[in-house]
């Protein structure tokens, strides 16, 4: 029993062995830019410093890492884990006129064997816009993956590097899995370019905080766990 209840142990602590990272922007960029500017504020962050982007006549705003390596490389090393950024929107002006734009968290692989220039999959977060209820206020958004071993795309999540013949859509290729993709991320993205999308010239005003990745804890090695501890209680009954 001693050997079991140690099995199941280890497995719950491996499951919160890797630490969170978060970048806050009080200690610099840690890799990360608004469609490459890299502008930091000391204050009006979330709190404390944040990223400002202030994007003229650009089909979209990116934010993107493609070096630091908490959000990079092998991601299924965390287990089930949530990524999520603090947005502040300002302004999203087209033509004179304030616009919403979706907004998705992408991860790309570089690696794509059809004429693509990456593989990837995204999730869309929500919509970002200068005129609704959270103009001007912070809003946190975010993505639990539950199942980074997964083949198939969970609920809510789209592939690019191929396109489906009769809708056109973007698609992940047939020799690429969910799981393939999250092993192998050479970027990660929070962006309003919606794969398989096309936007005109548009100027964003906007702020962005507490970018971060985090492990969940399994709630099935808790569940052992427990149910180890009711096993050896019975046991010495």
């Amino acid at each position: 029993m001693r050997t079991r209840l140690a099995c199941i142990a280890s497995l719950l602590a491996a499951s919160g062995a890797l630490a969170d990272t978060t970048t806050t922007f009080d200690n610099g960029l840690e890799g990360w830019s608004i469609s490459g500017r890299t502008d930091i504020a000391a204050n009006g962050g979330n709190p404390g410093a944040n990223l400002n982007g202030q994007l003229f006549d650009v089909f979209g705003a990116d934010v993107r890492n493609e070096t630091n390596a908490a959000f990079l490389g092998d991601l299924t090393r965390y287990g089930a884990f949530e990524l999520s950024i603090d947005v502040k929107i300002n302004s999203i002006n087209m033509l004179g006129n304030e616009v919403p734009r979706d907004f998705v968290v992408e991860l790309r692989d570089d690696t794509n064997n059809n004429g693509y220039p990456y593989t990837s999959v995204f999730y869309h977060l929500g919509v970002l816009s200068g005129t609704d209820a959270n103009a001007g206020e912070w809003v946190t958004y975010s993505v639990i993956i539950d199942d980074p071993f997964a083949i198939d795309l969970p609920a809510g999540w789209g592939g690019y590097g191929d396109e489906d013949p009769n809708t056109f859509e973007p698609i992940l290729p047939a020799d690429r899995t969910f799981t393939s993709v999250l092993q192998s991320v050479d970027s990660l993205h929070f962006t309003t370019f919606v794969p398989g999308f096309f936007f005109g010239f548009t100027n964003f005003d906007m702020q962005v905080d507490n970018i971060s990745i985090r492990a969940v804890p399994a709630p099935s090695a808790a569940a052992l766990l427990a149910l180890g501890g009711l096993v050896g209680t019975r046991r010495r009954r």
